[in-house]
């Protein structure tokens, strides 16, 4: 489960994993714009660069996405 204060390795280029935290997660509204009363739910997670040539730069995805590309790293070997 992603938690806030977690940190992770954010393999999304697969070279040089920086390293993230996570700050946020919250659901995200999808409306159709076609079809206003339908509204789909969207997990995100708001995470911030701790390494690598973004740090400090905090940044939104998809959990699911999140979850696919991220490793949760161990607090104490970090």
């Amino acid at each position: 489960m992603i938690k806030k204060g977690n940190l992770y390795r954010y393999s999304e280029t697969g070279s040089n994993d920086p390293l993230v935290e996570v700050v946020r997660t919250w659901d995200k509204r999808d409306i159709d714009f076609d079809n206003p009363l339908s509204v789909a739910i969207v997990g995100m997670v708001t995470f911030t660069y701790l390494s690598g040539p973004n740090i400090g730069k905090t940044r939104s995805v998809l959990r699911r996405t999140f979850s696919a590309v991220a490793q949760l790293q161990d607090q104490e070997k970090v």
